[in-house]
């Protein structure tokens, strides 16, 4: 026999705000933190209203990061001016 919910019981509802990453570039800087030639992603970040942890609607703006790959450090994206280089290692020059 099935028993469904009773007038005089509860459901216990989980719900909250938590970000949702998305890797958008990757490519090599000089690490401010590492002081070396490392590899990292630049991440737009949104902070989204959650139910069950499952994001639902966002609640903010979009943020872009970059994280470096060897510490985990997070920058912002003005950290890439004269100081961004392909994966291969080559320097990347902007087209003006």
């Amino acid at each position: 026999v099935s028993k469904l919910l009773r007038y005089n019981e509860f459901m216990i509802v989980i719900f909250g705000l938590g970000p949702k990453h998305k890797v958008e570039a990757r490519g090599q800087f000089v690490c401010p933190k590492c002081s070396i030639k490392t590899e990292y992603n630049v991440k737009s970040s949104r902070q989204y209203f959650r139910l069950f942890f499952i994001p639902i609607f966002p609640t903010g703006k979009n943020e872009s990061i970059v994280e470096c790959q060897t510490c985990k450090s997070t920058y912002h994206t003005n950290v890439l001016e004269n100081n961004n280089y392909y994966l291969d290692g080559s320097p990347f020059k902007k087209n003006n």
